[in-house]
């Protein structure tokens, strides 16, 4: 089975997003934009790419950000809403501790790192949760706020030659596959 017919498998069809409430806008929109769903692999690995380097920036909205982006660069949106999920709790130490190396290095700051204190929520409070991630976050200070872009477009390359290399990999490997079997039957 081919890398794209693996695609084609796991991701929806734009008629299923508009049969799902909610999506309906999206699968219209695909519909008449197959480029932005076409399971090719320039297109999914930038979109891979795009959908991870917007998901590193912590932002609420991630997904819908990734899809804006996807279809402005002309990538595989549904390949930039999935790669969202990478930035995860379980991968968010990994990925600050990177952007705040690359923003040390960008800014040229030496020495050691100061850890910023405990996050102190109040779980009774909830209000009170802003301020105490916003003040947490400013103790992080400037090298996060310079490397989360940086550590963006770092992973995001990555991803890219990643996923087209295994496409391509995919791909080769197939081909051998059918060749040898031809081989066999003759």
């Amino acid at each position: 089975m081919t890398a794209s017919r693996i695609a084609r498998r796991l991701l929806p069809s734009p008629e299923t997003l508009e049969q799902t409430r909610g999506l309906k806008w999206l699968g219209q929109y695909l519909r008449d934009r197959p480029w932005l769903w076409v399971a090719h692999r320039r297109r999914v690995a930038l979109g891979a790419a795009l959908g991870l380097a917007v998901g590193v920036i912590p932002l609420p909205t991630q997904m819908l950000m990734a899809a804006a982006v996807a279809i402005l660069f002309r990538a595989n949106v549904a390949a930039a809403i999935a790669a969202t999920w990478l930035t995860n709790p379980l991968t968010l130490v990994p990925i600050w501790g990177l952007a705040i190396f690359l923003g040390r290095q960008v800014l040229g700051v030496h020495g050691p790192i100061s850890a910023p204190k405990e996050l102190a929520l109040d779980w009774a409070d909830p209000g009170s949760w802003w301020h105490a991630i916003s003040q947490w976050l400013s103790e992080l200070g400037t090298p996060l706020l310079v490397g989360l872009p940086c550590a963006g477009v770092v992973l995001g390359a990555t991803l890219y030659v990643v996923v087209y290399v295994g496409w391509w990999g995919v791909i080769r490997y197939e081909r051998r596959r059918r060749l040898r079997e031809r081989e066999l039957r003759v």
